[in-house]
Protein backbone atom coordinates (compact mmCIF):
# COMPACT_ATOMS: atom_id res chain seq x y z
CA UNK A 1 0.00 0.00 0.00
CA UNK A 2 1.36 3.18 -0.76
CA UNK A 3 1.81 6.45 1.43
CA UNK A 4 -1.13 7.95 -0.49
CA UNK A 5 -3.61 5.60 -0.36
CA UNK A 6 -2.63 4.93 3.42
CA UNK A 7 -3.32 8.46 3.95
CA UNK A 8 -6.69 8.41 1.91
CA UNK A 9 -7.80 5.87 4.48
CA UNK A 10 -6.66 7.30 7.33
CA UNK A 11 -8.70 10.49 6.04
CA UNK A 12 -11.89 8.25 5.63
CA UNK A 13 -11.34 7.25 8.96
CA UNK A 14 -10.87 10.24 10.66
CA UNK A 15 -14.18 11.73 8.71
CA UNK A 16 -16.38 9.28 10.19
CA UNK A 17 -15.46 10.08 13.38
CA UNK A 18 -17.46 13.08 15.49
CA UNK A 19 -14.83 15.28 16.55
CA UNK A 20 -11.22 13.32 15.64
CA UNK A 21 -9.61 15.13 19.23
CA UNK A 22 -12.49 14.00 21.41
CA UNK A 23 -14.22 11.01 22.27
CA UNK A 24 -18.62 11.58 21.42
CA UNK A 25 -19.04 11.54 25.02
CA UNK A 26 -17.07 14.19 25.77
CA UNK A 27 -14.38 12.17 27.92
CA UNK A 28 -11.36 12.51 25.83
CA UNK A 29 -9.91 16.36 25.39
CA UNK A 30 -9.52 18.38 22.50
CA UNK A 31 -6.47 19.58 21.22
CA UNK A 32 -7.17 23.09 21.51
CA UNK A 33 -8.01 22.04 25.41
CA UNK A 34 -4.61 20.23 25.81
CA UNK A 35 -2.87 23.13 24.39
CA UNK A 36 -4.59 25.40 27.36
CA UNK A 37 -3.37 23.21 29.85
CA UNK A 38 -0.22 22.57 28.30
CA UNK A 39 0.37 26.86 28.91
CA UNK A 40 -1.60 26.72 31.92
CA UNK A 41 0.24 24.67 34.02
CA UNK A 42 3.74 24.85 32.12
CA UNK A 43 3.54 28.43 30.49
CA UNK A 44 4.89 27.06 27.61
CA UNK A 45 2.43 27.25 24.18
CA UNK A 46 2.62 24.48 21.99
CA UNK A 47 2.29 24.96 18.32
CA UNK A 48 -0.63 23.22 16.99
CA UNK A 49 1.70 21.40 14.48
CA UNK A 50 3.66 19.58 17.30
CA UNK A 51 4.46 16.21 17.43
CA UNK A 52 3.69 15.55 20.90
CA UNK A 53 -0.16 16.82 20.32
CA UNK A 54 -0.39 13.39 18.48
CA UNK A 55 -0.30 11.54 21.77
CA UNK A 56 -3.51 13.03 23.17
CA UNK A 57 -5.56 11.49 19.69
CA UNK A 58 -3.39 8.15 20.59
CA UNK A 59 -4.74 8.37 23.88
CA UNK A 60 -8.58 9.53 23.28
CA UNK A 61 -8.50 6.35 20.64
CA UNK A 62 -7.20 3.93 23.82
CA UNK A 63 -9.71 5.42 25.81
CA UNK A 64 -12.24 4.70 23.32
CA UNK A 65 -11.23 0.95 22.93
CA UNK A 66 -11.16 1.07 26.75
CA UNK A 67 -14.88 2.12 26.70
CA UNK A 68 -15.93 -0.69 23.70
CA UNK A 69 -13.95 -3.13 25.79
CA UNK A 70 -15.89 -2.75 29.18
CA UNK A 71 -19.40 -2.19 27.30
CA UNK A 72 -18.74 -5.48 26.30
CA UNK A 73 -17.85 -6.88 29.66
CA UNK A 74 -20.60 -5.43 30.94
CA UNK A 75 -23.17 -6.79 28.70
CA UNK A 76 -21.39 -10.44 29.56
CA UNK A 77 -21.82 -9.76 33.20
CA UNK A 78 -25.12 -8.79 33.02
CA UNK A 79 -26.03 -12.15 31.10
CA UNK A 80 -24.16 -14.08 33.34
CA UNK A 81 -25.84 -12.52 36.17
CA UNK A 82 -29.20 -12.89 35.28
CA UNK A 83 -28.05 -16.88 34.23
CA UNK A 84 -26.28 -17.23 37.83
CA UNK A 85 -29.64 -15.22 38.95
CA UNK A 86 -32.69 -17.01 37.54
CA UNK A 87 -30.72 -20.31 38.27
CA UNK A 88 -30.44 -19.02 42.04
CA UNK A 89 -34.20 -18.66 42.38
CA UNK A 90 -35.06 -21.67 40.86
CA UNK A 91 -33.22 -23.25 43.54
CA UNK A 92 -34.93 -21.67 45.96
CA UNK A 93 -38.42 -21.68 44.52
CA UNK A 94 -37.63 -25.51 44.71
CA UNK A 95 -36.37 -25.44 48.16
CA UNK A 96 -39.77 -23.37 49.45
CA UNK A 97 -42.07 -25.93 47.65
CA UNK A 98 -40.10 -28.97 49.53
CA UNK A 99 -40.07 -27.14 53.09
CA UNK A 100 -43.88 -25.91 52.55
CA UNK A 101 -44.48 -29.46 51.75
CA UNK A 102 -42.90 -30.97 54.32
CA UNK A 103 -44.07 -28.46 56.73
CA UNK A 104 -47.23 -29.24 55.73
CA UNK A 105 -47.55 -32.93 55.99
CA UNK A 106 -45.54 -32.38 59.98
CA UNK A 107 -48.50 -30.34 60.67
CA UNK A 108 -51.05 -32.56 59.57
CA UNK A 109 -49.12 -34.94 61.49
CA UNK A 110 -48.63 -33.15 64.46
CA UNK A 111 -52.25 -31.85 64.87
CA UNK A 112 -53.49 -35.77 63.76
CA UNK A 113 -50.77 -36.48 66.94
CA UNK A 114 -52.30 -33.79 69.21
CA UNK A 115 -56.30 -35.17 68.60
CA UNK A 116 -55.32 -38.60 69.48
CA UNK A 117 -53.61 -37.61 72.55
CA UNK A 118 -56.97 -35.20 73.88
CA UNK A 119 -58.45 -38.34 72.74
CA UNK A 120 -57.05 -40.81 74.89
CA UNK A 121 -57.36 -37.92 77.44
CA UNK A 122 -61.14 -37.52 76.89
CA UNK A 123 -61.34 -41.43 77.18
CA UNK A 124 -59.69 -41.31 80.47
CA UNK A 125 -61.63 -38.77 81.52
CA UNK A 126 -64.93 -40.49 80.84
CA UNK A 127 -64.03 -43.50 82.20
CA UNK A 128 -63.26 -41.72 85.76
CA UNK A 129 -66.17 -39.88 85.49
CA UNK A 130 -67.98 -43.43 85.23
CA UNK A 131 -66.31 -44.81 88.06
CA UNK A 132 -66.80 -41.56 89.99
CA UNK A 133 -70.12 -41.82 89.48
CA UNK A 134 -70.50 -45.75 90.26
CA UNK A 135 -68.78 -44.75 93.80
CA UNK A 136 -71.04 -41.66 94.37
CA UNK A 137 -73.80 -44.23 93.79
CA UNK A 138 -72.71 -47.14 96.20
CA UNK A 139 -71.72 -44.79 98.78
CA UNK A 140 -75.13 -43.11 98.54
CA UNK A 141 -76.69 -46.54 98.95
CA UNK A 142 -74.43 -47.22 101.81
CA UNK A 143 -75.96 -44.30 103.80
CA UNK A 144 -79.58 -45.10 103.14
CA UNK A 145 -79.25 -48.71 104.26
CA UNK A 146 -76.94 -47.18 107.17
CA UNK A 147 -79.99 -45.00 108.19
CA UNK A 148 -82.49 -47.37 107.84
CA UNK A 149 -80.61 -49.61 110.12
CA UNK A 150 -80.56 -46.90 112.68
CA UNK A 151 -83.99 -46.54 112.19
CA UNK A 152 -84.75 -50.00 112.42
CA UNK A 153 -82.73 -50.73 115.50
Amino acid sequence: MSDAEYMKEVKELAATLEDKNILPDGAGLSLEQVRALLAHAHEKVVDKADPILMVVTILNAHLTEVKKLQTRHKEGLDRLMVDKTDAYVSGVAAAVGQLTDSLSSASVEGIRKVFDDHAVRLQAFKNSTTWLAAIVAVSALLNVAVFVLKAVR
